[in-house]
């Protein structure tokens, strides 16, 4: 199991032990529709539900989480998570309004940066955004039908056009050594 030390352990039981491994191939970042902390995203993980993340990352400044090892299937990611060569996704829940249509503040911002060059360094995730459902890189929740059995618009436009313009290319930056990631 990989534990991402920049996150506070909160391990879900029974998951983390009893569901299948994978081998990371891809990040894909959720918002989940409520404005929760790292740790009320894990307690409707653990009391209200039969789904999981991997992370949460609330609105306040190093609110993250981590549930389940990387190495671990988590559900949040339906189909991504249950391909028959045994790779999967990193899924990664994030605080939002009701309707998912703020953009993530400079705190989520920082840490899904930080997190995905982590998964780079750790897991190998290649620095490109996933060009099909099984593609390994970056991508978010409403990227591919395959990703989701409900087909959400998480994160939302808003969302959205931030992983394209500020988050990925953050990553990119941080993980090649550039020192000028865009704003």
């Amino acid at each position: 199991m990989a534990w991402y030390p920049g996150a506070k352990k909160m391990e879900l039981q029974p998951e983390s032990d009893q569901q299948q491994a994978i081998r990371p191939t891809q990040l894909i970042v959720h918002s989940i529709v409520a404005n929760w902390t790292a740790r009320r995203t894990y307690e409707f993980w653990r009391d209200s539900t039969n789904l999981e993340s991997h992370f949460g990352i609330g609105y306040g400044a190093r609110d993250i989480a981590q549930y389940i090892g990387t190495e671990t299937r988590a559900d949040a990611n339906a189909q991504a998570n249950r391909r028959s060569d045994g790779t999967g996704a990193i899924s990664v829940e994030t605080a939002s309004n009701s309707t998912a249509t703020d953009p993530w503040n400079a705190s989520q911002v920082e840490e899904l940066i930080a997190l995905g060059v982590w998964a780079h360094q750790r897991h190998g995730v290649p620095l490109r955004i996933c060009r099909t459902s099984g593609d390994p890189g970056f991508g978010y929740h409403s990227m591919f039908a395959a990703w989701s059995t409900s087909g959400p618009a998480c994160p939302g436009p808003a969302r959205i056009r931030q992983f394209r313009k500020v988050v990925f290319p953050g990553i990119v930056a941080r993980a090649t050594g550039k020192t000028n990631p865009p704003k």
